[in-house]
């Protein structure tokens, strides 16, 4: 009796940490039980008559392409996984009124840097001087991000 008492304890341990494990990698369920929704906002702050191109993704969700008009934005939300360790990249470009291209690769929200600096809304400016964040405690915009300065993104994650 003792061996198959230990035994069903074992596999009911082994069970309920496999459904915890499975569930951390589902941010939307474990982290809607858990954790407060959090919400990223990208703001096109170029000068009148830009478009600003974002492609926005993590590991388990790709946003898709966006089409941001000036003083536009777009927005999207998510719940943090358990390990807080949510990460969303957005790929962005736009021209210059001389014709040329400007794009980078940028890691928009990144849980272990913007999970206490943002809170629960996450609010980015895109400029042509670069990516400012806007900084709940003064109000402010904060420069963040440049723009590659040879427009292709080298050494930004992709």
């Amino acid at each position: 009796m003792g061996t198959q008492f230990r035994w069903s304890f074992f596999m009911y341990a082994a069970a309920m940490a496999l459904i915890v494990l499975s569930l951390s990698h589902s941010s939307m369920v474990v982290s809607g039980a858990y954790y407060k929704k959090i919400q990223v906002v990208l703001y096109n702050m170029l000068e009148p008559g830009k478009n600003l191109h974002v492609h926005c993704k993590s590991k388990d969700d790709d946003l898709g392409d966006h089409v941001i008009g000036y003083y536009q934005n777009y927005t999207w939300s998510f719940h943090d996984n358990l390990f807080s360790s949510t990460l969303f990249w957005c790929r962005m470009d736009w021209t210059r009124t001389g014709g040329s291209t400007v794009s980078g690769s940028f890691e928009i929200y990144h849980a272990k840097r913007d999970l206490y600096r943002c809170s629960s809304f996450c609010a980015w400016g895109i400029r042509e001087d670069g990516l400012f964040v806007f900084n709940r405690d003064t109000g402010e915009w904060d420069y963040f991000f440049g723009w590659p300065s040879n427009s292709k993104g080298a050494g930004m994650k992709p």
